[in-house]
């Protein structure tokens, strides 16, 4: 057995060696070679829409970044699948994004050519993924009546700093809600429009709101679009080769020094090719703000109570074959309950699609909880089997391509929690300790809201 003293420990931003006695400041340059300093004006958390978004437009006008991504590629939900055979792309995360100026510019500035987006042609078969069996029911979706409740709160559009007092209604669970507004026969359509939502019923209503928002209307309605190349990761892989060595890819923060006397931050990141210490400035923060993932950044007694707060939920994507099941078609997973209006009970597979590549099938899984992989693929795989059986399909044994964890997924609090001002206490954050906030946590899961939210802070975060 090795004797204990020799093993390192990091403590309150200290590497102890005890085999030698010594104490080395993991944020002292002189304990890094010069190579593995970088001295920048911000350092960007995050690789996902906002933080590719914000490295991109600050460079741009001169303000020097890096940008640390945990992943080994940049897009954040954003998933693309290239065959290797045809080089035919299948986008099974993103699908499209909101026609507004903001889109279109960034598209632009890579040399993106974009179109009117359109969903594929496929005959939409609802099942219950427990036992295969097609479920018959009729919602409605004809988002008007839900577009005039999201009327009555103008500023969901932009932002989750609510008004004190919050709005009765918007803390009602939805399944309240829709029953005092008469919307019970647009809960299935609605549920499945709210990406992520797997338990839409209990939600505070405003938690749905931000997800089926007015930008989503807008987008169902014809004012989305998709790129020519059916590549949604052409300018998250563009912005890449931008970056260049900016972009430390399948890297973490692992330490933190933020002083309150605003004076710049301190990082140690952990990369494929050894610790690297950054010197910033400023520092944006586009990860979901769970306390697990803030952990490194040394947070105080306010940041640590309210990034505390935040639960969420299981979101994944896979890719099939061998599935067995036509080309052409999409099950949707319902039952046959009208108590919930015929959304399933979840953890599962919320709908199985065809793509464009014959015998590839994307899913998406949702769950209340983050679940594992071995989880996600066994139940969505179960499913299939049972819409083989009852649609006396070919029985094969469905092999995952890909997959990708979009957990933690819709971050959200309790609706006490929003009434005592939590999203007030929330943007009081921005700029303090040199930190600003930005991302899905912050504002929305819609991509192009989310970039107009970024494009705000630019100013306050440009040197």
């Amino acid at each position: 057995m090795l004797p204990k003293s020799i093993y390192p420990s990091i403590c309150l931003g200290f590497l102890i060696n005890t085999a030698v006695g010594d104490v080395l400041d993991v944020f002292d340059t002189k304990n890094y070679a010069k190579t593995d300093i970088i001295t920048r004006d911000v350092a960007i958390i995050g690789g996902g829409a906002s933080g590719t978004y914000a490295a991109i437009n600050l460079r741009k006008n001169g303000t020097s970044v890096v940008l640390v991504e945990k992943e080994g590629v940049l897009g954040g939900h954003t998933n693309t699948y290239t065959d290797p055979t045809t080089g035919t792309t299948v986008d099974y995360g993103v699908q499209a994004y909101l026609n507004s100026t903001i889109t279109l510019d960034f598209f632009a500035y890579f040399n993106v050519s974009v179109v009117n987006y359109s969903a594929s042609s496929v005959t939409i078969e609802p099942a219950d993924f427990k036992t295969g069996e097609t479920v018959i029911f009729d919602p409605s979706e004809d988002l008007t009546p839900w577009a005039q409740q999201l009327a009555k709160y103008p500023w969901l559009d932009a932002t989750w700093d609510v008004p004190q007092p919050v709005p009765a209604d918007l803390l009602l669970p939805f399944g309240e809600f829709i029953v005092k507004y008469n919307l019970t026969d647009l809960a299935y359509y609605i549920y499945f429009s709210a990406s992520g939502l797997s338990d839409p019923l209990e939600q505070s209503t405003v938690n749905v709101m931000k997800m089926v928002d007015q930008a989503y209307i807008d987008e169902s309605e014809g004012a989305s679009l998709g790129t020519a190349n059916k590549d949604n990761s052409e300018i998250y892989v563009k912005a890449l080769a931008e970056l260049g060595s900016n972009a430390l890819l399948s890297s973490t923060v692992t330490a933190a020094s933020r002083p309150t006397t605003d004076s710049g931050v301190s990082l140690v990141v952990k990369t494929p090719s050894g610790s690297k210490l950054i010197k910033a400035k400023k520092l944006l923060i586009t990860i979901p703000l769970t306390l697990d993932n803030m952990k490194p950044f040394a947070l105080n007694t306010q940041e640590k109570n309210l990034f505390s707060q935040f639960t969420y939920m299981g979101y994944y994507t896979i890719l099939l074959n061998n599935t067995g099941l036509p080309s052409g078609y999409e099950w949707i997973n319902a039952n046959d309950s009208s108590s919930t209006y015929n959304i399933p009970e979840l953890p599962g597979a919320c709908q199985v699609v065809a793509t464009r590549i014959s015998g590839l099938f994307y899913a998406w899984y949702r769950s209340p909880v983050a679940v594992t992989q071995r989880e996600v693929e066994a139940s969505t795989i179960a499913a299939i089997r049972k819409l083989q059986k009852a649609g006396n399909y070919t029985a094969t044994d469905p092999t995952v391509v890909e997959y990708r964890s979009h957990t933690p997924f819709k971050l959200k609090v309790t609706a006490e929690a929003i009434s005592n001002g939590f999203y007030e206490e929330l943007y009081g954050l921005q700029g303090k300790r040199s930190t600003w906030y930005t991302g899905a946590a912050m504002v929305s899961h819609n991509t192009g809201v989310i970039w107009n939210f970024t494009n705000a802070l630019l100013p306050d975060l440009a040197v």
